[in-house]
């Protein structure tokens, strides 16, 4: 499993650490550790559900064990705990270790593959920056969303076994990780030169990622210096592209075992 391959990583940076700051806004959420580590990750309101309390611990997060909060990302038990938990795991990723693709960060992950004009491309999630970078620069494009209604020219999830084969590109919104959904599809793009995960929820630990069939990881990067203005965006309902002017694109390839 990959975020438990991503938990085992993490976990000597987060074993003595709590949590300091916590803000869940209606489209993102920030967790601030002991260190200033900061993570971001993408809250799925859609699949809240109806309940009265989305979060039963709210309230009492600020002070719990960083490792607990992270363990939460394993468990599933509701879309927000399971975004809370990956923020953890994402905020201590070692960055300064890692290799970015063209050695540039900033990268869009669309820029971060070679894209042919012959290509079919798949799109897990409506990512719209994606979808408008590449709609007039490919053969096809299938977008899929998860839900019973879904837009005019998108796909239901249940397409994905029939589609996803014939995908020379496919975009994974990192969001399938809080919802459990990403291992189950990844199968479905075996014939897929190029699988990325894109997003804030990304995890940025390649060595996670090896032998699942992703091969780039294109996430952000949330500095200390920025916290404010990171958790008050988030606090006031901020979406990526408002949120993303504190933070920095980084996109780092998956490369096989040595």
């Amino acid at each position: 499993m990959i975020l438990e391959r991503v938990y085992k990583l993490a976990l000597p940076k987060i074993a003595e650490q709590k949590i300091k700051d916590v803000r869940i806004g209606l489209g993102l959420l920030a967790v601030e550790l002991d260190d200033s580590s900061i993570g971001v990750t993408y809250v799925l309101r859609k699949e809240i559900g109806h309940a009265c309390s989305a979060l039963p611990q709210a309230g009492n997060l600020v002070g719990k064990s960083a490792e607990e909060i992270a363990g939460w990302a394993l468990k599933g038990e509701n879309v927000i705990a399971s975004a809370l938990g990956l923020a953890v795991l994402n905020s201590v990723a070692e960055f300064e270790k890692l290799q970015l693709v063209n050695n540039s960060p900033g990268l869009d992950a669309v820029f971060s593959v070679e894209v042919q004009p012959s290509d079919t491309v798949g799109i897990i999630g409506h990512i719209g920056p994606v979808i408008s970078k590449l709609k007039e620069k490919v053969e096809k494009l299938y977008v899929f969303e998860r839900g019973e209604n879904v837009p005019d020219q998108v796909y239901p999830e249940s397409a994905q076994p029939e589609l996803l084969p014939n995908c020379q590109l496919v975009f994974i919104s990192s969001s399938s990780l809080i919802n459990g959904t990403l291992e189950g599809l990844l199968p479905y793009c075996s014939q897929a030169r190029e699988v990325v995960m894109v997003g804030s929820s990304t995890p940025l630990y390649p060595e996670a990622f090896r032998g699942t069939g992703v091969t780039m990881l294109a996430g952000a990067r949330w500095p200390a210096a920025n916290k404010e203005s990171i958790f008050t965006a988030v606090g006031q309902s901020a979406g990526m592209r408002q949120l993303i002017k504190y933070g920095e694109k980084i996109s780092v390839r998956v490369y096989a075992q040595k």
